[in-house]
């Protein structure tokens, strides 16, 4: 095809037209491939190139989230159904405690009432007359359990009768000599305790105390569950027990002044067992601090008993002046009971 061709000479009257109305211009085809040629560009002015500030689409506020202490209650998924309000579980040593305390508390009432009634009787009545009647009432209760109980003995029995009285009284005065109760020892120092508490040994209990709750801490803000695997120290007379019976314990720390509690299964038994576990393992333990004392030294608010060290990395020198001081308090506390 020759570039000055005739056939755009050859065109129809009414496309004539049309291109003499537009000027010249072209038309542009409106097909599939030039669907956006026709759209004449948008005129600009100044106005377009100003900055207007936008204003912050307000945020919605995402439900929070609690998310639970122990991360490890998270990954484990709790069975059973759940409760609005959960019961609190009472371990076995604090339900005897309080059946003690209880117990206690009632007879100090009964012994309150008792004296009372006695107070109001002496206004009312005479003393001479109230000794004699206490007294006469007395006598027909013996002379009728005399007649109740009367039984005509056999030599024999007597003479087997007074060897168990004296076998009892022997065996009696070896336990009052075993646990002697010396001055020294009071409600704030039981007579449970093996050691002085000097002031030397208080200060690295809680130096002591005070580093390994501090590296404890540190671990569980770098990994949790490494750090719950691996514990420095546990603290309760359950979790110190437990790990002492399987060889884990390193040291053992008992308040001195603990509830007297002497039921089976209470405070005595189980602070009984917890020195035989530690004698026979040759696990030291030591009476130096306070429960409040403890609680302190440890950042708590509730009042601590007994604390069990499980691994004392990093504050060796520490816990073997500890030791060392422990030998000497030791020692004070047998020169003292000597006499």
């Amino acid at each position: 095809m020759s570039r000055f061709s005739d056939k755009i000479n050859i065109i129809d009257q009414s496309t004539y037209h049309i291109l003499k109305e537009d000027n010249g211009k072209r038309k542009v085809l409106r097909s599939s491939k030039y669907k956006n040629k026709h759209k004449e560009e948008p005129k600009l002015s100044l106005l377009d190139f100003l900055t207007v500030p936008r204003q912050k689409q307000k945020q919605q506020k995402r439900p929070h989230l609690i998310i639970a202490r122990k991360s490890v209650s998270l990954q484990t998924k709790h069975k059973g159904k759940t409760r609005l309000h959960p019961k609190r579980r009472i371990a076995r040593l604090k339900r005897i405690i309080r059946n003690y305390r209880s117990l206690r508390q009632h007879n100090v009432d009964n012994e309150t009432k008792y004296t009372e009634e006695i107070q109001k009787s002496s206004e009312t009545e005479e003393p001479h007359k109230l000794t004699l009647c206490v007294t006469a009432n007395e006598n027909d209760r013996r002379e009728q359990n005399l007649a109740l109980n009367y039984v005509v003995p056999n030599p024999l029995q007597v003479i087997e009768d007074l060897k168990c009285l004296t076998l009892n009284e022997e065996k009696s005065e070896k336990a009052t000599l075993s646990t002697p109760k010396h001055k020294i020892h009071s409600r704030r120092f039981r007579s449970y305790c093996d050691n002085c508490t000097t002031p030397r040994l208080k200060e690295l209990t809680t130096q002591l105390l005070n580093d390994l709750d501090r590296f404890q801490k540190r671990a569980y803000a770098h990994n949790e569950i490494k750090a719950r695997a691996h514990p420095r120290l546990v603290v309760g007379f359950r979790e110190s027990l437990s790990r002492l019976r399987i060889n884990k314990v390193k040291l053992l720390i008992l308040a001195p002044d603990c509830e007297n509690c002497p039921l089976p299964g209470g405070l005595d038994d189980t602070i009984d067992e917890l020195k035989s576990v530690c004698q026979q393992q040759k696990v030291p333990y030591c009476f130096s601090l306070m429960r409040r004392e403890l609680a302190y030294a440890l950042h708590k608010r509730a009042q601590i008993s007994c604390v069990a060290i499980l691994d004392f990395d990093g504050a060796n020198e520490t816990f073997k002046q500890l030791l060392k001081e422990l030998d000497v308090a030791s020692y004070q506390y047998k020169c003292l009971t000597a006499t």
